[in-house]
């Protein structure tokens, strides 16, 4: 029997597959990466890395791995909705990864040719995951600093439609404000259309509780809030995400979900991330103070855009400097740090970059960089 490529071709046609950050693999070895010779700015990872109760969790739940793990994860999922006020475990569903539900969202509620807003420059795979399944993507443009123009996603806005917002914004920053966001809600309600809100990098913002629209999910029916343990609480390699929304919603997506989709180690590492509120706090802290140097000690530096961001990254623009993101890449990598290259980003052109923020030394040696990459421009 042979393999049935054209049939296979077929199917794959549309969107190629996205881009990503975090490549580390793929670029070097195990004992490069375990010893530290590459830093990887291009994923926006906690640079803390797990906490200890997450090494510790993971640790004493080795025994678990001969057995099948929870097959819809009840147990983290009720420990979600304890730390969200008036939710059950049946307004939350886990998944392997936050990346795993933007797709099953999708393969739950839209269909063929629905309407789907996509504000742009964002997170790539909301436009994959749509062409994926068949919906018409409209791209919203950004006002000149490249903040979502909410007039203009109000504007688009169609019966049964879909409307993909991330706050803070990957790959700028950016961050919506609730009562923006809440606009959005209401008035995508009144025209039967669903609001995915993916606060993937809520926890690096100044004040998460004031911002995030967790608490609205048992208001709002229309509204799904995507959560990630992966980056802030530095769980990467496990694959774990969340996400919270009415009980209607988190069924007709547990139907079509994977069972076992998350492992048994993630889980047991998730309900320790979650009860962990003191490294969350030390991982803010951190990250605030880091951000706030890194954007001055960058915007020092000439021939850089630097933008404002309430994120664990920056974006900038390379433009003035003549250097395309893809030139500045290499040479990064020449160095022994990886940063990511922005042109992939739909939105964006060949001369934007993102990098993370990281540690003080290796945040000073992404400084150090770009000063003497400049001064040889």
């Amino acid at each position: 029997m042979t393999v049935p490529m054209r049939d296979i071709e077929e199917r794959l046609q549309g969107p190629e597959q996205t881009v990503h950050g975090g490549n580390i693999w793929d670029i070097a070895d195990e004992n490069t990466v375990r010893k530290g010779g590459l830093i990887d700015f291009s994923s926006n990872i906690n640079p803390l890395g797990p906490s200890e109760k997450v090494y510790e969790a993971v640790r004493e739940s080795l025994w678990k791995i001969r057995f099948y793990p929870q097959i819809d994860s009840k147990n983290l999922r009720i420990k979600i909705a304890e730390r969200h006020e008036g939710l059950t475990y049946s307004n939350v569903i886990v998944g392997n990864g936050s990346c795993e539900l933007i797709h099953l969202f999708t393969q739950t509620f839209v269909k063929s040719n629905t309407l789907t807003l996509i504000p742009i420059p964002t997170f790539s795979e909301y436009y994959y995951a749509t062409c994926k399944v068949g919906g018409a993507v409209k791209e919203v443009e950004p006002k000149g600093d490249l903040t979502f123009d909410v007039d203009k996603i109000i504007g688009n806005i169609r019966e049964n439609s879909i409307i993909f917002l991330c706050n803070p914004n990957n790959p700028t920053g950016t961050l919506l404000d609730r009562k923006s966001i809440t606009y959005i809600v209401e008035y995508a309600s009144r025209r039967d259309s669903l609001v995915f809100v993916d606060e993937g990098f809520i926890d690096f913002t100044r004040d998460p509780e004031r911002t995030t629209l967790s608490s609205n999910v048992s208001k709002y029916w229309n509204l799904f809030v995507l959560r990630s343990l992966t980056k802030s609480h530095g769980l990467a390699g496990l694959r774990i995400g969340y996400g919270i929304a009415s009980e209607e919603i988190i069924e007709a997506m547990h139907r079509l979900k994977v069972p076992w989709n998350v492992n048994c180690l993630a889980q047991a590492a998730a309900e320790a991330a979650i009860d962990d509120d003191e490294f969350l706090d030390r991982t803010r802290k951190a990250i605030l103070n880091e951000r706030i140097w890194m954007i001055s000690r960058l915007r020092s530096i000439p021939k850089l855009k630097v933008y404002d961001s309430e994120a664990n990254f920056i974006l900038i623009d390379m433009k003035t400097s003549s250097l395309t993101s893809r030139e500045v890449s290499n040479r990064a990598l020449e160095n022994g740090l990886m940063i990511r290259d922005c042109s992939s980003f739909r939105g964006l052109d060949e001369y934007h970059i993102r990098v993370a923020v990281r540690k003080r030394e290796e945040n000073t040696r992404l400084i150090r960089f770009f000063e003497s990459l400049l001064g040889n421009a």
